[in-house]
């Protein structure tokens, strides 16, 4: 045996090694919080027969839910929640992470519209929440509602590399699975990929930060109080209707989102929504659009 594969065979009896042992550990008093609820611990786990990078990805999720992986051997879900007591089940495998609970549409992260919004606009095509944001090479934004995180790959894409996007999510498997996703999707589109792999990601509720945020230190504070009502109306995105947080955007919300913009705030809504008009916002009006942008100056840009 050559030095090279004797190393990679210790590395990877290394990786079960560590696998096992960490299946042994006893589960920490942290639990993944959903609605605010105790739901139990999430089950991390691989698929039936784990390559090195999987374990590694396995490892990883494991360490930011705070919670042991468990060996898969030979056992099925169904076996591993009865022995483990919880009905989440994370798998990670080649093809990415996926959140497997019993009579509900396995979630997975995908960027969704971004890739093809993307697409348009690398052939000189516009975009409408860009246009309403005005979005500049460079420009710091802040998605106050990160959700599936597709608005926010868009931004990012716009901004370039010489930006900044941060996006906020307040559901601790929500924001986990996006930003996972975030730096493990992989796309035949090199654009696409550079756009995600740049976006921050900050599990925390959007107030919060924003009170803690210097004023005018970002160009655009964003908002999406529609996610919850487009999650559940999609069949694409079913399986994280368990996740999103169903909270109303709040006038201090808004209030801190104004002081730290330097440019503008904007908000997405469906067509027939009035949500902007309780705000005093301006709607963007674009012919043909589903959902409705609407934006309230600062008065802080250059």
């Amino acid at each position: 045996m050559i030095a090279g594969d004797r190393t990679k065979v210790w590395y990877r009896f290394y990786l079960t090694a560590k696998l096992i042992l960490l299946t042994i550990k006893e589960f920490p008093s942290n639990r993944t919080q959903t609605h605010g609820k105790e739901s139990g611990y999430v089950i991390v786990t691989t698929g039936l027969e784990p390559a090195e990078d999987t374990l590694r990805h396995a490892l990883a999720l494991a360490d930011a839910f705070g919670v042991p992986v468990v060996r898969r051997g030979d056992f099925s879900l169904s076996q591993l929640r009865k022995r483990h007591g919880d009905d989440e089940v994370l798998v990670v495998s080649a093809q990415g992470a996926r959140l497997e609970v019993p009579g509900k549409k396995p979630f997975f992260f995908h960027p969704n519209t971004a890739a093809f919004r993307i697409k348009r606009l690398m052939r000189g095509d516009t975009d409408t929440m860009l246009v309403a944001c005005q979005i500049q090479p460079g420009d710091e934004v802040l998605d106050a509602t990160l959700g599936l995180g597709a608005d926010a790959i868009v931004f990012s894409h716009a901004t370039g590399a010489e930006g900044k996007v941060v996006g906020i999510e307040s559901e601790r498997v929500l924001a986990i699975m996006v930003e996972d996703g975030l730096k493990h999707w992989a796309s035949d589109s090199e654009q696409l990929e550079r756009a995600m792999r740049r976006i921050e990601v900050r599990c925390e509720n959007h107030l919060e930060v924003l009170q803690g945020l210097p004023s005018r230190s970002f160009d655009v504070v964003y908002f999406d109080p529609m996610f919850e009502m487009t999650v559940h109306s999609s069949q694409g995105i079913a399986g994280v209707r368990e996740f999103a947080n169903p909270q109303p955007l709040t006038e201090q919300a808004i209030s801190e989102a104004l002081r730290v913009a330097r440019r503008r705030v904007v908000m997405k809504e469906g067509k027939t929504g009035k949500i902007y008009e309780r705000f005093g916002f301006v709607p963007f009006r674009s012919r043909g659009q589903q959902v409705v942008y609407s934006y309230k100056e600062t008065g802080g840009g250059e």
